[in-house]
């Protein structure tokens, strides 16, 4: 009996703890390189579903300084969904044609955000997106602002049309 109840408590604690996945980002391009540093350290981290939810996806970035951003996927509201849909709002913000893309909020309000932000200003972005390209680079972009969606007069949503200007870094990273 005691031998079940321990594995049953092991079981249930390798659940509950998140798989955490640390990748260093080398800068691809100057432009980056300016902005990012030469290197950043992308700590992805999943805590598994629980039931009638999904799973919540961190990403933390983490500057040789050691300053960081951290953002959470948007993988829970119908439309951050679309945005990041096969050619949606953030797959034509990326330039990546009908490539799926992923979406991520930051995780604190403007301001508010711990440590100095080293993207888009003191502020930091309020949503990052990430694009992984067939050659195994890794693209980045800081937005100022989400996305926003209305629905048509024929009842189909889509998003509103989104300003260059609120895209306030364009980033592209090797991981070696």
């Amino acid at each position: 009996m005691r031998s079940a109840v321990l594995a049953l408590g092991l079981a249930l604690a390798a659940c509950a703890t998140p798989q955490v996945t640390r990748t260093t980002l080398v800068a691809a391009d100057a432009a980056t390189s300016l902005i990012a540093g030469e290197r950043l350290t992308q700590v992805v981290s999943i805590e598994a579903a629980s039931r009638g939810s999904d799973s919540v996806v961190s990403l933390t970035l983490r500057h040789a300084d050691g300053r960081t951003l951290t953002f959470q996927e948007a993988n829970h509201s119908p439309n951050d969904l679309r945005a990041q849909g096969a050619g949606g709002a953030l797959a034509q913000v990326m330039g990546v044609g009908e490539d799926v893309t992923t979406l991520y909020h930051a995780t604190s309000g403007e301001g508010e955000r711990a440590g100095a932000p080293f993207l888009c200003g003191p502020q930091g972005p309020a949503a990052l997106g990430v694009h992984r390209g067939t050659d195994g680079t890794l693209r980045m972009v800081g937005l100022r602002q989400n996305f926003e969606f209305e629905t048509r007069p024929d009842g189909q949503i889509e998003a509103l049309p989104y300003s260059p200007d609120q895209v306030c870094a364009r980033l592209t990273f090797r991981a070696p």
